[in-house]
């Protein structure tokens, strides 16, 4: 796959980056956070964030691209989901409501992003704020069910969807 984004053949249009920036990160977000609260699933959460600040800043970057975005985020989240079934605490509380860490937890992130990262490199689809979804399953915030998995993929599949259009939209066709 093309590392260039599928925009490449656009001109930028001059747009302030004080008003791109704000908003073409918030925007994605917005939309996820809107169809979370239509469908009352999880559509947005915190690794959210970071990959639509990504794509605004760096969008002509290979972590940018949809690819990299979807499997980075699917990646992490089978890691983050395979590794506390081997650890045995799939279906412990979170550390966050807890407030206490446990060394399956320490276990289960740390390897579950290791594997993640590697399988990334692997796929050619290196996305950094993946490893955010990843410590998400590990850490007990997202559980290994269908319901959060979908609530995943929808979130992920609202901000790249909608992050790649604001890029596109902000691009002109050169000269036809």
């Amino acid at each position: 796959m093309s590392p260039t984004p599928s925009c490449s053949s656009w001109q930028r249009v001059a747009i302030s980056p004080w008003i791109w920036v704000p908003l073409g990160t918030a925007m994605p977000l917005l939309a996820a956070g809107a169809i979370a609260l239509a469908v009352h699933k999880l559509f947005l959460f915190a690794s959210l964030g970071p990959s639509a600040a990504l794509i605004v800043h760096l969008p002509t970057q290979p972590s940018a691209r949809p690819y990299n975005v979807f499997v980075g985020h699917a990646l992490g989240f089978a890691s983050g989901c395979a590794f506390v079934f081997a650890f045995g605490i799939a279906y412990a509380p979170s550390v966050f409501s807890v407030h206490e860490l446990s060394w399956a937890r320490i276990g289960a992130a740390v390897i579950s992003v290791f594997v993640a990262s590697a399988l990334e490199l692997g796929l050619r689809a290196n996305h950094p704020p993946a490893a955010s979804t990843t410590l998400l399953v590990a850490l007990g915030s997202l559980h290994p069910t269908w319901s959060d998995a979908g609530a995943v993929f929808g979130g992920v599949m609202t901000v790249m969807t909608v992050a790649e259009l604001l890029r596109c939209a902000r691009m002109a066709t050169v000269a036809r």
